[in-house]
């Protein structure tokens, strides 16, 4: 590859102002650098849902080497691989910047459809003059990983996703809101429940943001149009509803498939689905394609099966739920799928409630790690959410008393509301608004 092709996507090369009229880096700084991205000092592969801001990421990133860190711009090299197909590509734009073994940054963004890019990266990594390179490598979806996950190379595989109620708060919250997040870390569900009702003071500004958050989710673009007009465009569902659609066709599987699977969904959703009857309903086959299309949401970071709990063992074989990985992509795909549900602000939330204890539980956990399951008791005594000895309802109503929460043995017990707060524990339950602990986790 000639150095005039790598050059064409480098523009600080000739001259180092260019970064700061990069689109991406335009609207960071236009909107007060409200979101944080930092990406640390380390090799890494950040693999997340597509349209969430990762080339936004990368971006910004080059904008603070380059001028906060005074890093030599000629030292820092950006490539797209979104309409790349083929690996070697990726082999030629590392061999052409990488000539020496002087310090340098590489930025490879969308790598992950192309097919054997793993295999690209781990040559270089083992190449001499890689030490000296940092290598930060972006991807949409993580079905390719289970083939090669480098191990023995000093690269981490990340998980980049839609900011939690937390992170949007220390985003958007008050100076004060911010000192307090800042200042109670919580390391596991005791201390959560405990700094939730310190939270109190803060709870309209809490309520009022988290009003917010149902609608727009963790997704950037669709806050900030929300910030600024008072709702989400058409313009920024259709955005969103393409990369789905493009990630569908990209994994081999039929758009009318996955279409008529999310209807499926938003039709079911917060209730146990059974595969071979929306199979039977969307006219598909077999619920085995219903459950390959799941998997395959599952890698697009699109949603997650929660399955029932019988023993403290997960029963995989009796019927789910599944929940969309955020509350802007509920919103997303009931509007596309044009089910309007009276109840649907009680269902966004239950499932907004699993998100943030899915990733509560496995924070700290790489890719490749295995991760703690989230189940849900199921029969005439269902509980919502069931984590070890934990377990979580919701009742999304202002008042709610200890009888709401099913009558059955579960050392502690937490019951999440709209309002209502009672730490005195008794009988086991804590009653907490959801807002004051998802601000927690």
């Amino acid at each position: 590859m000639e150095i005039e092709q790598l050059a064409a996507q480098n523009p600080w090369w000739s001259d180092r102002d260019m970064i700061k009229r990069d689109d991406k880096v335009k609207k960071v700084l236009e909107t007060g650098e409200k979101i944080q991205f930092n990406l640390g000092s380390e090799n890494q592969v950040l693999i997340g849902p597509r349209q969430l801001g990762k080339t936004t990421a990368l971006k910004y990133d080059i904008y603070k080497k380059i001028n906060t860190e005074n890093i030599d711009p000629s030292a820092i090299m950006y490539y797209s691989f979104d309409t790349v197909r083929d690996f070697e590509v990726i082999n030629d734009v590392l061999n052409t910047f990488v000539a020496d073994e002087n310090k340098k940054y590489v930025y490879l963004d969308e790598v992950s459809f192309v097919d054997g890019w793993q295999r690209a990266v781990k040559q270089f990594l083992d190449m001499g003059k890689a030490k000296n390179v940092t290598l930060y490598v972006t991807g949409s979806s993580s079905i390719n990983l289970r083939k090669e996950l480098m191990p023995g190379r000093k690269i981490r595989f990340l998980e980049f996703l839609p900011l939690s109620f937390r992170d949007f708060l220390l985003s958007f919250g008050s100076k004060a809101l911010k000192r307090f997040i800042k200042s109670n870390r919580t390391e596991d569900f005791k201390t959560a429940l405990k700094i939730a009702a310190r939270s109190l003071t803060y709870s309209d500004e809490i309520n009022k943001w988290f009003d917010v958050y149902i609608k727009t989710g963790g997704y950037p673009d669709a806050i900030f149009d929300y910030l600024g007009k008072g709702r989400i465009s058409d313009d920024v569902y259709d955005v969103h509803w393409n990369a789905f659609i493009s990630d569908v066709s990209k994994d081999n599987k039929s758009v009318e498939i996955a279409t008529a699977i999310i209807y499926g969904m938003v039709g079911s959703y917060s209730s146990k689905i059974n595969l071979s009857s929306i199979a039977r309903m969307q006219g598909i086959k077999s619920h085995v394609t219903v459950r390959e299309y799941l998997e395959a949401f599952d890698d697009l970071f699109v949603s997650k099966s929660v399955f029932p709990v019988a023993g403290k063992k997960y029963v995989f074989r009796k019927e789910r739920k599944v929940y969309f990985n955020d509350p802007f992509l509920y919103n997303l795909f009931s509007k596309k799928t044009n089910l309007p549900d009276k109840s649907r602000e009680s269902k966004i939330v239950e499932g907004v409630l699993f998100n943030h204890l899915y990733r509560f539980v496995n924070k700290d956990k790489t890719i490749a790690e295995p991760k703690t399951s989230v189940g849900f008791y199921s029969g005439k005594r269902e509980v919502d959410f069931v984590i070890g000895d934990f377990g979580f309802e919701v009742k999304w109503q202002n008042e709610v008393s200890k009888t709401d929460f099913p009558s059955i043995e579960l050392k502690d017990k937490v019951l999440l509301s709209k309002k209502t707060l009672k730490t005195e524990n008794t009988n086991g339950v804590v009653i907490l608004p959801l807002a004051l602990f998802l601000s927690a986790l």
